[in-house]
């Protein structure tokens, strides 16, 4: 069989759709199973929204979970070109589903893909993951060029790439703006979810690497991820956003750990999780647990120059999160110490004391990679419901029950943590955020909490409590438009390529930021 290719119109490049090439031969078929597609289209979107560039690099040091131990600049907000080169990494997974979609819809093809399973369940699963993805490149940068399965919005003109005969090749894709993009992407998840069959199959040769084929889980992670993306749009736009809140709720949402959306790798050096490959098959250990995230789990504040007056004001002080010993190691001296924010690479290689992340993280190769967790949705029915107490403590429960605390520990820690309120539920949703870090920077551009993250700007200092020295440091970020905002960045800049490849229609998006194509332009949504 020939090599089955797509065109990336947003590229301008050829691609393969899956890993294993189809070669001529008249005896097997000529179009790939569309399992195979979808499995692998999702496997890629898990491994380049969690490695170390675009997760490592970017938001899990922006929001501190992480810094890095060999390099700085990142940390201090300065993105690597090809870090926001993953762009082009999103578009040919999205192309990757469009193709799930046309095998499934094609009359040519539709037939043969009922042999992976249903064509409806198939279709309405793809939709979501389209969704997914889509709304991880909206938060990241505003204005992009977007498909829709159930639109006629004429400025959804990506991924047209004319290889159907009624399809017109669109080479240069408008910009669709953000409050359309997330109108059709709250549209598309409540569509797929109402239209999912659970008598009928889905991928029953186990192309469902999330679900295994369970559809009822699929409804449930449709809607619960529109309850995410509508309450993240509720000062935007609140009468949508109510509307699909409590749509969601009435269709019903994650109860339990067990509708956790996960993706699980193999137990295998080739297809393992991305951060055990970065240790272990890659041998690098770029990162460490931050300085304020590490902090935050033990209880304590950072401290400014020489030890000396707090710089964060942590709403559970005196008390140790029983999730710190997973979360984190132990350096070498057997404490919990976390990594400042270097003020240069030179300076955070000199830097020994630091604690790396959890066995269970970075040694693990058939560690779950989660798109969405019940303890988000706990949370979420707290602040909903005026920080409903009995939701805050679901909420904690079910992040610690799914990193496997013991249930004396949960239970001892609840009855710590102070009550319920605005600070309280939504630092606690930012601890179980952990390792879904461009989720805990939407909450943080949406809401500005946690309040326990180092600003720009600051004097601090950490001390090595095996020798009792104290390190002092200033958080000084590159990029100069962050002296007027003193925040976190609220958006990534476009590729460079886009500029040479989309001119056009990229300062066309551009002139519709308030600052521009800068790290400092708000988002639609960003009203806080």
């Amino acid at each position: 069989m020939k090599v089955f290719k797509t065109i990336i119109v947003i590229a301008l490049l050829a691609f393969t759709a899956c890993d294993v090439d189809y070669y001529t031969n008249p005896n097997e078929p000529t179009t790939p199973p569309s399992s195979a597609v979808f499995n692998h289209a999702v496997d890629q979107i898990m491994t380049d929204t969690r490695d170390v560039w675009f997760s490592g690099r970017f938001t899990t040091v922006t929001m501190q979970y992480w810094q890095q131990s060999e390099y700085g600049d990142e940390d201090r907000y300065g993105y690597r070109e090809s870090m926001r080169e993953t762009w082009e990494d999103f578009y040919y997974n999205l192309e990757n589903l469009r193709k799930v979609i046309q095998l499934n819809t094609d009359e040519e093809t539709a037939a043969d893909m009922q042999a992976y399973g249903s064509n409806n369940n198939q279709i309405q699963a793809t939709r979501i993951m389209m969704a997914y993805t889509f709304n991880i490149m909206a938060d990241t940068w505003g204005d992009i060029p977007y498909y829709s399965y159930n639109s006629d919005n004429e400025s959804f003109q990506a991924l047209q790439l004319g290889d159907t005969p009624e399809e017109e090749q669109v080479l240069s894709p408008k910009y669709a703006e953000q409050q359309a993009i997330y109108e059709d992407i709250l549209n598309e998840l409540k569509a797929a979810a109402e239209n999912l069959n659970e008598n009928e199959g889905l991928f029953t040769t186990g192309g469902d690497n999330i679900y295994d084929g369970d559809v009822a889980k699929w409804k449930k992670f449709a809607n619960s991820l529109r309850l995410r993306i509508a309450l993240k749009i509720m000062g935007a736009d609140q009468n949508l956003a109510n509307q699909h809140i409590n749509d969601a709720l009435d269709k019903g949402v994650f109860t339990s750990n067990a509708d956790n959306a996960g993706f699980t790798y193999e137990a295998n050096d080739k297809n393992a999780a991305p951060m055990y490959t970065a240790w272990n098959v890659d041998n690098r250990s770029d990162f460490a647990i931050g300085l304020s995230f590490t902090q935050l789990l033990k209880g304590e504040n950072v401290m400014g120059h020489d030890n000396t007056n707090p710089v964060t004001d942590n709403p559970f002080s005196g008390i140790t999160d029983p999730r710190i010993e997973i979360y984190a190691n132990q350096n070498s001296d057997g404490n919990y110490v976390g990594m400042p924010i270097a003020e240069s690479s030179d300076e955070a290689a000199t830097i020994k004391f630091e604690s790396l992340p959890g066995d269970a993280i970075i040694n693990t190769p058939d560690y779950t990679e989660y798109l969405m967790e019940y303890a988000e949705v706990e949370f979420i029915l707290s602040e909903l419901n005026n920080w409903d107490q009995s939701h805050y403590e679901a909420g904690i429960e079910a992040s610690m029950e799914r990193w496997g605390v013991p249930e004396a520990a949960i239970t001892d820690y609840i009855n710590e943590v102070p009550d319920a309120n605005e600070e309280n539920v939504l630092t606690q949703k930012y601890i179980a955020l952990y390792l879904q870090p461009h989720t805990a920077w939407a909450e943080y551009r949406r809401t500005g909490y946690p309040e326990t993250l180092i600003p720009p700007y600051t004097d601090y200092s950490v001390t090595n409590p095996e020798t009792g020295d104290t390190y002092n440091f200033t958080f000084s970020p590159i990029p100069a438009e962050i002296e007027n905002t003193q925040d976190l960045p609220y958006r990534m800049k476009y590729p460079d390529q886009e500029y040479t490849l989309n001119g056009d229609q990229i300062r066309e998006a551009i002139n519709r930021l308030p600052n521009g194509d800068k790290q400092s332009s708000k988002l639609w949504w960003d009203v806080n």
